[in-house]
């Protein structure tokens, strides 16, 4: 299940099965013609409690998607880890007495 993550006053909130587009549209659209609106999102991790968040062209929200965990981006930081060998060609030689 796609869920997208609010950012509000420094604590987290859950909207789900809604992208961030359409959270943003909603916002965009619920902000067109008044100074604020409210924006019904859960809070909390395991069993969720419902609130409503003030929200006015200078309240600073965050809109956050997040992925499944089987999900993977082009932009996954795996890509650039190392392999676990290195190739011959890195291997410095070690000092030899003389």
């Amino acid at each position: 299940m796609k869920r997208t993550v609010l950012t509000y006053g420094g604590t987290q909130y859950t909207i789900a099965n809604e992208d961030t587009e359409t959270v943003q549209a909603r916002i965009d659209a619920g902000l067109r013609d008044q100074p604020f609106m409210w924006l019904h999102v859960n809070h909390g991790d395991g069993r969720v409690t419902p609130a409503v968040l003030l929200v006015s062209p200078a309240t600073p929200v965050a809109i956050i998607t997040e992925r499944d965990v089987d999900e993977q981006d082009e932009g996954d930081v795996g890509r650039y880890l190392l392999p676990e060998e290195p190739d011959s060609a890195s291997i410095e030689s070690s000092p030899t007495d003389h």
